[in-house]
């Protein structure tokens, strides 16, 4: 920092850093501040003293920093911040600058009762650097254009209704050309028929405190880095739109490489690249275009013609405005950006839903190298997915639906398979083939896969007070025989609901296992000593063998539903199914066909010695209530065909 150049932070009075300059978080912000100098801050800004204190630079070199700090107060005479001035030379004499400020900041003007000036102090010639000529005669002539009607709507308000004070501020142009702003406050003094005599107006120069005002208002809505809209300008912004119903295209940007940048070359060339890149996408807005930085490399643009066609014309001269590369030094940069586009009203009606879908718009442009993408629902169907799932156990959007199976022999009911449903509020019914996945992907599985066996120990234990011998599935995921803590939880899951731990099946299926055998096996032996069957479900689409698998501690072979399906008409299958069914029973382990729909499929598997079947045949999968009802039907069925 040059001894001319000068730091500037707004500081509560509580110590807590407001806001600052980039030449202050540059050179000052990682220095060591101690407590008591904020305080003497802050008592000495009701002063206006001059601090000054030495500040280490280096291992050697020390320089003097000056610091000067002023109290900002409100109408009400409160304080509300510390404008904390720091530079590297010493400031004029405080007590000679104050005592001429005190002088010359304030002067008065006497009107009459025909409007026209009749006095002004002497200290206007100090504030306006008039003489006293011009002030006397020419004063208002030096109101800045745009101020004008209001200065005259005031004063004709204290003429017309004689107020007895009112209050304007202007902008006065100085001879040096620059303008100031002013603080007017106005009374009419009035004669013994209740007539205006005269309107004293007493003057005051606040451009300081219009300028702390400003670099206030600046550091609460804009990006220091950038100098464009932050976040909470942004909000404020879009909630206007929203409220007045008007319809805009909310486009979210994001920069490729960023963190690349920022690692091989330093943070300030990823903040040089982030000021050229926001620098060539101003190249290409309009006028009434809102373009807002809302994070780290996160960027908004708010266009108000959200007509398809424009913004697809707009997006492609974005794209194209980054095919050359960024110049750091002796550096080349190439990164090109991505853009996700959603509609008010059309697409959401609030902000946070916006944000989302331009979001998932963006994510899926990213996927797919295809530079901006427009939201649509089943689209960005995955990443909605990935986004809602961990909340839909708490917005109770799961539910669970039982398949029965039965005893090939005796037509009873061995047991249900527990389910999992999900019904989003915008996506309908979800698939566990999609959903599932993702929360194998993301870790989620052990919450679900933990509610769901809890969920339904609870439900089948009501159904065992009249069906005693109902035995429960739950799936098994692969991924939890590498989490030691499940036999636990499920041996917790078992005590709490008074479920019989041998009228539980876990299954998992055949490939998962063999990815995950050695840790498998020590996490099933342990199952098994709980007392719980193990089942290996889709067998004979892995690449174990029986010899295998007589070595794990499993009780049940689920065979298939693709072996089942042609079993009647493929001798290869039947042939693979048969097999399967005779050297299973010679390791002494039961089997069960899956996908049965035909009469035929169930004689053909009787005669194999099959034990159990499930599938479509007997009954698709049902909710609860609906199970229920079918186990009584079928046990009143059963009875009476005996």
């Amino acid at each position: 920092m040059n001894k001319t150049m000068q730091a500037i932070a707004v500081i509560a009075p509580n110590g807590k850093l407001l806001g600052a300059d980039e030449h202050f978080f540059r050179h000052f912000y990682h220095q060591v501040f101690d407590r008591g100098l904020m305080e003497r801050f802050i008592q000495e800004a009701k002063h206006g003293r001059v601090s000054s204190y030495a500040m280490v630079k280096g291992k050697n070199e020390q320089k003097d920093v000056y610091v000067q700090a002023t109290a900002l107060y409100n109408k009400e005479e409160v304080l509300q911040a510390i404008v904390v001035t720091y530079q590297y030379e010493p400031f004029m004499d405080v007590r000679l600058a104050s005592s001429m400020a005190s002088l010359a900041s304030e002067f008065m003007f006497i009107l009459s009762a025909e409007g026209e000036i009749t006095y002004v102090s002497p200290t206007a010639q100090y504030v306006l650097k008039y003489d006293e000529e011009v002030c006397r005669h020419e004063l208002f002539s030096y109101v800045h254009d745009d101020d004008i009607p209001l200065l005259m709507e005031k004063l004709h308000t204290i003429y017309a209704t004689k107020e007895k004070e009112t209050t304007v501020e202007c902008r006065w142009r100085t001879r040096e050309g620059h303008f100031i702003w002013i603080h007017m406050h106005a009374h009419p003094l009035l004669n013994e028929h209740n007539a205006i005599e005269h309107v004293v107006v007493v003057a005051k120069d606040i451009t300081k405190w219009k300028c702390c005002e400003e670099a206030l208002v600046k550091l609460k809505n804009f990006d220091s880095l950038t100098d464009i809209p932050n976040r909470f300008y942004f909000e404020t912004y879009v909630q206007h739109l929203i409220q007045k119903k008007q319809p805009f295209a909310l486009c979210y940007i994001d920069f490729d490489k960023i963190k690349w940048i920022n690692d091989r070359f330093s943070y300030q060339a990823g903040d040089f690249f982030l000021q050229e890149a926001v620098r060539r996408i101003q190249q290409h807005l309009q006028q009434e275009d809102f373009f807002a930085r809302i994070g780290g490399d996160e960027f908004i643009i708010v266009l108000h013609d959200a007509h398809k066609e424009t913004i697809v014309a707009r997006m492609e001269h974005l794209l194209q405005a980054f095919v050359e590369p960024f110049r750091y030094k002796e550096h080349v940069i190439q990164s090109s950006l991505s853009v996700g586009v959603t509609f008010f009203p059309q697409d959401g009606q609030e902000l946070d839903a916006l944000l989302k879908q331009a979001d998932q718009a963006l994510c899926y442009a990213k996927e797919r190298g295809k530079g901006y993408h427009f939201y649509h629902p089943q689209q960005n169907r995955k990443t909605m997915i990935e986004q809602e799932l961990p909340l839909a156990l708490l917005n109770n959007q799961f539910y669970l639906c039982y398949q029965p199976k039965v005893s090939l022999g005796s037509k009873a009911i061995m047991g249900v398979e527990a389910l999992m449903r999900w019904t989003h509020p915008t996506l309908g019914a979800i698939s566990p083939l999609e959903f599932i996945p993702i929360a194998e992907k993301n870790g989620f599985i052990f919450e679900i896969t933990t509610w769901v066996l809890k969920e339904a120990c609870q439900q089948v234990k009501q159904w065992q007070h009249h069906f005693p011998t109902l035995k429960l599935a739950v799936n098994l995921s692969p991924f939890l025989l590498n989490r030691k803590q499940f036999v636990m939880h499920v041996k917790n899951i078992l005590q709490e609901t008074q479920f019989p731990p041998t009228h539980l099946i876990l299954e998992i299926t055949e490939s998962g296992l063999m990815e995950n055998i050695e840790t498998g096996k020590h996490i099933l032996t342990q199952l098994k000593q709980l007392g719980v069957q193990v089942a290996i479900d889709d067998f004979g689409t892995g690449f174990s063998s029986l010899a295998y698998i007589r070595n794990l501690p499993v009780s049940l072979l689920k065979i298939d539903r693709s072996f089942i399906r042609d079993i009647t008409d493929n001798s290869k299958d039947a042939t693979i199914v048969d097999t399967i069914i005779h050297l299973a029973k010679s390791l002494d382990l039961q089997v069960l066909a899956e996908g049965v729909e035909r009469d035929d499929q169930v004689s053909l598997l009787q005669k194999m010695d099959c034990d159990f079947a499930q599938g479509f045949y007997f009954s698709q999968s049902l909710e609860a209530e609906k199970l229920l009802q079918w186990l009584e039907q079928h046990n009143e069925t059963k009875e009476a065909l005996h």
